[in-house]
């Protein structure tokens, strides 16, 4: 299991320069410390996260790393027009040199939608529609597509990626999106314990790449985790307590369905998480149902095999949440890396080896 890092680029006190300098930092650092990659995630109008454009943060981190894989976990491809999608992070794979490894989602947070003017009707058929465009621009010379959405003749995209085909994964995070991952046959998916504990999570993505090996499709499949590593899972938790209580009580404040309100439909399950949660958050509870890593060497590498076992290939670890100060998420980062990174490197050995 290859292991990265893993931005939304919370920024609460509004000094966005010193976030993104901070973030660029500690993905140098952690190219030093052996993380094979970073995973930047989309967000609009609120500090819960500062990176509008992954794909300029994408651009500025191929230059500061040279091996490092550049993942995007996501690009909403519901706000953006899907053309404008394909040119920017085809210039992404050309300027990290083949590095990049692109992810989608139909996005989920309504004041986002509602700041950008787009619906949140239809945006399965909408995000569908734009992965069939944006795949098939990377993929051909020239590209005609007509669509309920889309329309257009013998378009050429310029410049052209990098890679052959870039890896593409889509966001899945309820029962419903592991069904879609099969239909669509699809060669890479992301998973996080967002609307499901990490037992669900691990057994529908067993079963949906089971599926998917019934047609002939060994995918990849990608975790995101917030995490921490400390002496004991008691220390654990105090050293994420504060961040993790920031982090919650504001996404529990944006999501479908948030304060009573009305979801959008096929965006029920976040309404449903929304009432699961109200009151204090419980730190301990989210690393007990496996939706946070909060533990010792021994009992990460333990719950991250058990992932790996379920089917999961790469990893990306959510060090910097609720705004954490910098200095505490770089001792996170060595943390793990000298405690746990160590044995994933040892199995990817004896992998190579095997082979």
């Amino acid at each position: 299991m290859k292991t990265g890092l893993f931005y939304v680029n919370e920024c609460h006190d509004g000094n966005h320069e010193r976030a993104y300098a901070e973030m660029l930092e500690q993905i140098q650092y952690a190219g030093e410390l052996g993380f094979e990659s970073v995973w930047l995630a989309e967000h609009h109008f609120n500090e819960y996260g500062s990176m509008p454009s992954p794909q300029v943060a994408a651009a500025a981190i191929s230059q500061i790393t040279k091996k490092m894989d550049i993942g995007i976990g996501v690009s909403i491809l519901n706000f953006d027009n899907p053309v404008r999608i394909a040119e920017d992070y085809a210039m992404v794979d050309i300027l990290s040199k083949g590095r990049l490894k692109f992810g989608g989602g139909r996005g989920y947070q309504p004041h986002e939608a509602k700041g950008l003017g787009v619906s949140m009707e239809k945006t399965r058929e909408r995000y569908w529609e734009y992965v069939e465009i944006i795949q098939g621009l990377w993929a051909n010379d020239t590209f005609s597509y007509e669509g309920e959405f889309y329309q257009f003749e013998n378009l050429k995209l310029t410049p052209k990626p990098l890679q052959k085909r870039i890896p593409f994964y889509h966001a899945c995070i309820s029962p419903a999106s592991f069904d879609l991952m099969v239909e669509k046959e699809v060669q890479e998916f992301m998973v996080t314990p967002t609307l499901m504990v990490m037992d669900d999570v691990l057994a529908y993505t067993k079963r949906a790449k089971e599926r998917l090996q019934q047609k002939g499709i060994n995918p990849s499949v990608h975790l995101n985790l917030q995490m921490n590593i400390a002496d004991n899972t008691d220390q654990a938790i105090r050293n994420v307590e504060k961040e993790m209580n920031v982090y919650f009580n504001r996404v529990l404040d944006i999501i479908p369905g948030a304060k009573g309100t009305q979801a959008p439909e096929t965006y029920e399950r976040f309404a449903e998480v929304a009432k699961e949660m109200e009151g204090p958050v419980d730190v301990g509870g989210l690393n007990q149902s496996g939706i946070a890593l909060l533990a010792d060497a021994k009992e990460a590498v333990n719950r991250l095999e058990a992932a790996e076992d379920a089917g999961i290939n790469s990893l990306s670890c959510w060090f910097r949440m609720g705004g954490m100060e910098h200095r505490k998420v770089m001792r996170a980062m060595k943390r793990y890396a000298d405690e746990v990174l160590p044995y994933f490197k040892a199995v990817q050995r004896k992998q190579r080896v095997g082979q």
